[in-house]
């Protein structure tokens, strides 16, 4: 009988998230250089763990989380003020806490757009 463990089971989760916010960003700047699936699936477990450490825990929460670190740097959440604030308030949910990422890297790229 071939049996999985909760932690093999949550792994398999974890990289088919991963896998689709790799996908996402692939398909959402089509001109960037691509990085492979090896390299990001492991930034994407140190990014999840970090997002766990900020309190977003769900699927939704940590993809956002995920992305703004692959867009703002995988130290985001320690380089910029703005979004270490956030991330520590205790008065914010985890929801909102994603959506204020969501909002900070639309934000960020609209930015760079007008520099163009």
């Amino acid at each position: 009988m071939f049996v999985l463990s909760q932690a093999q089971m949550d792994r398999l989760g974890e990289e088919d998230l991963i896998r689709a916010v790799h996908r996402y960003l692939a398909d959402r700047f089509p001109d960037a250089d691509p990085v492979p699936a090896d390299r990001f699936l492991a930034f994407g477990r140190d990014q999840l763990a970090r997002a766990e450490g900020h309190g977003l825990t769900t699927r939704w929460q940590a993809a956002c989380y995920i992305v703004t670190a692959a867009l703002a740097g995988d130290r985001f959440d320690e380089d910029s003020p703005a979004a270490r604030e956030v991330l520590a308030d205790p008065a914010m949910t985890a929801d909102r806490k994603a959506e204020w990422l969501t909002e900070w890297v639309d934000a960020m790229i609209a930015a760079l757009s007008q520099r163009d």
